[in-house]
């Protein structure tokens, strides 16, 4: 029996009318993909750049295995910024952190299936299940 995943959609507030056109079709993405509703977990973030301290916290304070940024792409020093900071946050906690309309959402589930899939074909000196991280 698969595992049954967990993923946090962050909804940005200062793009607001992009992530709730887009935030009915992510959730039934990753119903359809095999999240529960109940393991949907919503927050919000007020700027973009709070964007990065939203996925921290699910991180730290959360069990999800993935995140989802709903937030239209931008060349702005504020998406940028942003990006940086969440690269380094799926370094750090090992979790898959993905940016943008509803695809994201199917992103960040094969992302957590492949992580899994390479975690359990590890070698076991290897295998220290580095998804306990977070």
């Amino acid at each position: 029996m698969e595992q049954q995943l967990k993923i946090g959609v962050v909804i940005v507030d200062e793009h607001s009318t992009f992530a709730h056109n887009f935030l009915s079709a992510t959730i039934e993405s990753l119903r359809a993909l095999g999240c529960s509703e109940q393991n949907i977990l919503l927050r919000h973030s007020p700027r973009i750049y709070n964007a990065t301290m939203v996925t921290q916290f699910f991180a730290e304070y959360t069990d999800v295995d993935a995140v989802v940024i709903l937030c239209p792409s931008a060349d702005t020093p504020e998406y940028r910024a942003m990006l940086d900071g969440v690269t380094k946050l799926q370094i750090a906690w090992n979790m898959p952190v993905c940016i943008g309309d509803c695809t994201a959402a199917a992103e960040a589930v094969e992302m957590v299936r492949m992580q899994n899939e390479m975690e359990a074909a590890a070698p076991e000196q290897i295998a220290q299940d580095r998804k306990s991280i977070n």
